[in-house]
C-alpha cells in the first residue's frame, strides 16, 4: 500500500529542506594564534615557611577560552583566562589581606621572538573555607598586519609573573638548568 500523495509530497519537501539547511552552514572560522599557559608559570603561592604545607594559599591558572577575528588591519584576539585560588593549611596566616596576583600575556611571533608582553594584576579576597575561589580575567589584543594565513603560527602565552629568585627555585625543582 502506498502513502497518500499529500504525505509523500510533505516527506519529499522535508527531505529537501533538511538537505538545503545542511548546505548553508557557515564555513569554519580561520584558525587563531594558539594560546597556552606557560609550563612552570601556572601557579603562584603565598608561603609562610619552608615546609611543604607551609602556605596560605595557592593560585592556579586553570584554562583559556576565547578566539579571534581577522579584519583588514590584522587579528583581534579575545581571551578569558580562568584561575582558582585554594586556601592552604596556613590560610589564616596572611591576616585576611586582599591578594594581588600578577599575571602576564605575551605575544610571540612565528620565529619565537616576544613581540609584546604585558603584566596585569588580579585582585581578590583571600579564600576562606575549604573550597577554591574561582575567577576570570579577560584580555583583548590586536596583532597588526597578521592575516588568517600567518595567524596560526603566532602564540599567545599566559602565566603568573614571579620574581627572578622564585623563577630560579622553580627551575631547580624541575631539574632544569637556568
Amino acid at each position: 500500500m502506498s502513502a497518500p500523495p499529500r504525505l509523500a509530497r510533505l516527506a519529499l519537501l522535508a527531505a529537501v529542506a533538511a538537505t538545503a539547511g545542511c548546505a548553508r552552514q557557515p564555513a569554519a572560522p580561520p584558525p587563531c594564534p594558539r594560546p597556552a599557559i606557560v609550563d612552570g608559570a601556572q601557579t603562584l603561592e603565598r608561603r609562610t615557611g619552608p615546609g611543604p604545607t607551609d602556605f596560605a594559599w595557592l593560585a592556579t591558572l586553570t584554562g583559556i577560552g576565547g578566539g579571534c577575528r581577522y579584519d583588514s588591519e590584522g587579528v583581534q584576539l579575545r581571551f578569558t583566562l580562568d584561575l582558582a585560588i585554594v586556601p592552604g593549611p596556613r590560610g589564616g596566616a596572611g591576616g585576611g589581606a586582599p591578594l594581588e596576583l600578577p599575571w602576564f600575556v605575551a605575544v610571540v611571533d612565528p620565529s619565537g621572538a616576544v613581540i609584546d608582553k604585558q603584566t596585569f594584576t588580579h585582585r581578590a579576597e583571600a579564600p576562606a573555607g575549604p573550597g577554591p575561589r574561582v575567577a576570570s580575567e579577560q584580555i583583548e589584543q590586536r596583532i597588526a598586519g597578521v592575516g588568517p594565513a600567518e595567524g596560526p603560527a603566532w602564540r599567545i602565552y599566559f602565566g603568573f609573573e614571579v620574581d627572578p629568585e622564585e623563577g630560579l627555585r622553580r627551575l631547580r625543582e624541575r631539574g632544569a638548568r637556568p
